[in-house]
Parts: C-alpha cells; sequence; structure tokens
C-alpha cells in the first residue's frame, strides 16, 4: 500500500452539536470525493454499507469507527482522518445492535480489496494505544493530528 495518501489536507476537524453518523460520513466522503480520491459513488456506498455492516469499535476509552466500501467506488487509494469535537453514538462492528460513543473516525478509500484487512490492522493497532488516541483527539490542528497518526497509517 505503499501508494496510499494520507497527509493534513485529509484530517478533518469535525465540529458540531447533535451530529449523526451519516453526517460524520457524508463530511468525510464528500473531502475525498472533492480530492479526486472517491467516485460519486463513494458516499452512498460508505452510508449503504454502515448500514448492513457497522463499523464502531468500541475500545474502552475513546472510541473509533472504520467506514470503508467496495474498492469499486474509489479511484485512488487513500485515508481520510475525522476527529469529532463531540462524540457520535455509533453501531458496533462487534454487535450491531448496540452503539458506543465514536470519537476519531478513519474513513478507508482504497483500490485493492484484500489491502483492507492490512489497513483495517494497522488502525486497529493504533487506536489500542489510548494514551496516543488522546493526544490525537486533543490535538489543536490538522497538521499535529496528521504528525501523530502517519507512522502508524502509511
Amino acid at each position: 500500500m505503499a501508494d496510499l495518501s494520507l497527509d493534513s489536507s485529509l484530517v478533518l476537524r469535525i465540529k458540531g452539536d447533535d451530529l449523526t453518523t451519516e453526517d460524520v460520513e457524508r463530511a468525510m466522503a464528500a473531502e475525498l470525493e472533492r480530492q479526486g480520491y472517491a467516485k460519486d459513488t463513494f458516499t452512498n456506498a460508505i452510508l449503504e454499507r454502515e448500514k448492513i455492516f457497522p463499523t464502531a469499535l468500541d475500545m474502552g476509552g475513546i472510541n473509533v469507527a472504520m467506514p470503508h466500501c467496495d474498492v469499486a467506488n474509489v479511484n485512488k487509494a487513500a485515508i481520510c482522518i475525522g476527529v469529532l469535537e463531540h462524540p457520535v453514538a455509533w453501531y458496533r462492528m462487534d454487535d450491531p445492535e448496540t452503539t458506543c460513543e465514536v470519537s476519531l473516525v478513519t474513513m478507508l478509500a482504497l483500490t485493492e480489496a484484500h489491502a483492507h484487512l492490512e489497513m483495517l490492522q494497522k488502525v486497529i493497532a493504533l487506536v489500542q494505544n489510548q494514551e496516543l488516541i488522546e493526544k490525537v483527539v486533543k490535538a489543536e490542528s490538522e497538521e499535529e493530528i496528521f504528525d501523530l497518526v502517519r507512522d502508524q497509517l502509511i
């Protein structure tokens, strides 16, 4: 996955009260589409997949969601990081009837199907380091967030 793009322009600090999972996914997918990484089908594919296969992980501290969809909706591989000002209730991957409060979202736009598992493993390794994730969600700028996660994800 050497061709995976991640830079500070793909880091979003998402503000707002009473946001939903869909609000967050729409904002992040729109940025991937705007920058040309994702096709115009990407947002809908993300939303539809999330309804069937939720992507939140309850980490027992700062929780994360990892929305992704089929490679057919992607032009060029990238990862978009969303840090939420206020946690959002998100349905859990391991218990789809239950939500957890998510503060960090890593949206994957990958061009190779087999790359999803590898990237998900990297994201899980990142979020298991709750001390680092606390720094990420408290970071003051997109550049600071990028600097904190870069080595873990690319």
